[in-house]
């Protein structure tokens, strides 16, 4: 597979300058941001990150992103971050990976919920990334490095990127051709920075109420998952490399902490199925799994999964009959209420949705799957302005999510409404590094007639802000 190298203004934005002038740092003993400061980083992060988005499938799924996304923002209260500008990326890939890059984004790949047995042991490799964020890894290890190895941060956020594209093997090449080139102390420091991760990650997991032990239990998870894949240990362990005196530290450390906290969660086991079916390569197995399952554990889970993967197999009558089991088991649970109005879209019964998921969101304002789901079946019914009404609104509480400006898109079409198809096209395409093709609508937006002056100033910027960024990505 060729994947395409990262733009040379976008290294260039790694190196560090050419004058560090007084020894003085923002931050008390925060000595990384002589090389690279918070604002830096962050512009790195939303650089870069457009470049994943360009090349690397997403997992478009507002129900899993807001629980993740959710959980993310409980364990960042916790942490000691001094940027709390975070920006979650789910990606649409079963291996076992999870990454910090700096300027606050934080990447899951689907398949860490496949190995994350519990919440507790999910919500640890978030801690983990976080306190990599939070002690600013990155930066410190190109001040290690004598300031002057900027290179190493392109080649390990260049590996991320191949990784998020394959299977997770795809990336070894890369990462480990980066890493022969640097000194063994690199490589020492790197296993320190992991270590401090895992002390803080762990007390932010206390901290935020779940069980500090979940941390040594997914390493175990992760050398039985060395033990069998060998040289094709996924892009997670090789970045991430977990060895007995690092299982052991863990350990020790976790039991100096309270035991006691949250290990599972209800919502997480049914968003870990939700995540399952999403991935699944073959639906038909899937379904029938889910069949023996409800038969031989009866669970919520179990249920829930039948439901899912039933509507996926155009077996509407179980869907219907699974989906009733788990309403009478929590009527109240939203998650069931989202599998019921999923039923109803794809039966063509959207009708039936519409007051239900109307009523729900005046109970959960905001809501991102709710909001979703609530425009998309405006939309299949015929009401194209009011979904474009809910979706300006949510636009604005998520900015940054690429499926909302591209429903939006579409939605404004249906409309006849031109200006907005060219605004939300824009933002889209902005969000996914395609920065020509944003300017193009932008400028014809421009040119549109009986434009209003607010309308004028807002295209004219938004056409600043994306010189601004295609000059970050320009190769």
């Amino acid at each position: 597979m060729k994947t395409k190298l990262l733009p040379l203004a976008f290294l260039a934005m790694l190196a560090p300058p050419a004058s560090q002038g007084s020894n003085e740092l923002p931050v008390i003993g925060d000595t990384a941001s002589a090389i690279v400061s918070l604002d830096e980083e962050f512009r790195i992060g939303r650089a870069w990150v457009r470049t994943l988005r360009a090349q690397a499938p997403l997992l478009n799924d507002p129900l899993v992103y807001s629980y993740t996304d959710n959980l993310l923002s409980r364990l960042a209260t916790f942490s000691p971050l001094q940027d709390r500008r975070l920006s979650l990326v789910l990606l649409e890939n079963s291996s076992l990976n999870a990454f910090a890059v700096p300027g606050g984004i934080i990447g899951v790949h689907g398949g860490l919920f496949l190995y994350a047995s519990t919440e507790s042991e999910f919500a640890s490799v978030l801690a983990h990334e976080l306190a990599h964020l939070s002690q600013r890894h990155h930066a410190m290890t190109l001040e290690a490095q004598q300031r002057n190895l900027p290179w190493q941060l392109a080649a390990t956020l260049a590996s991320i990127l191949i990784a998020a594209k394959s299977d997770g093997a795809g990336g070894t090449a890369a990462l480990v051709t980066s890493q022969a080139a640097s000194q063994q102390q690199s490589l020492a420091f790197s296993r320190d920075n992991e270590r401090e991760a895992d002390r803080i990650g762990m007390q932010v997991l206390a901290d935020a109420g779940y069980t500090p032990r979940a941390m040594p239990k997914m390493f175990g998870h992760m050398q039985r998952q060395i033990g069998r894949a060998g040289r094709n240990a996924p892009e997670f362990l090789l970045t991430h490399p977990v060895t007995e005196a690092r299982v052991a530290d863990a350990l020790n450390r976790s039991e100096q902490l309270p035991s006691e906290g949250k290990t599972d969660s209800l919502e997480y086991q049914l968003i870990q199925t939700r995540v399952k079916i999403h991935l699944a390569k073959n639906l038909g197995a899937t379904y029938a799994r889910y069949r023996a399952a409800v038969r031989q554990f009866p669970t919520e889970p179990t249920y829930y999964g039948l439901a899912l993967s039933a509507i996926r197999n155009n077996h509407f009558e179980e869907a219907r009959e699974a989906i009733d089991w788990l309403l009478e088991q929590s009527p109240d649970r939203m998650i069931y209420r989202i599998a019921e109005f999923e039923y109803w879209l794809a039966t063509r019964q959207g009708k039936k949705a519409l007051p239900a998921l109307a009523k729900l969101l005046e109970v959960y304002p905001g809501n991102h799957a709710l909001t979703m789901l609530f425009a998309q079946t405006l939309t299949q019914q015929g009401h194209p302005n009011q979904a474009v009404e809910l979706l300006r609104a949510h636009s604005r509480r998520y900015p940054q999510d690429m499926e909302l400006w591209y429903t939006l898109a579409e939605a404004e079409g249906l409309a006849n409404n031109i200006l907005g198809v060219h605004l939300a096209r824009a933002e889209y395409y902005l969000l996914k590094g395609a920065v020509r093709r944003a300017e193009n609508h932008l400028e014809v937006a421009l040119k549109l007639p009986e434009l209003s002056q607010h309308d004028r100033l807002r295209i004219e910027q938004r056409l600043k802000d994306a010189k601004q960024i295609r000059q970050d990505l320009e190769f």
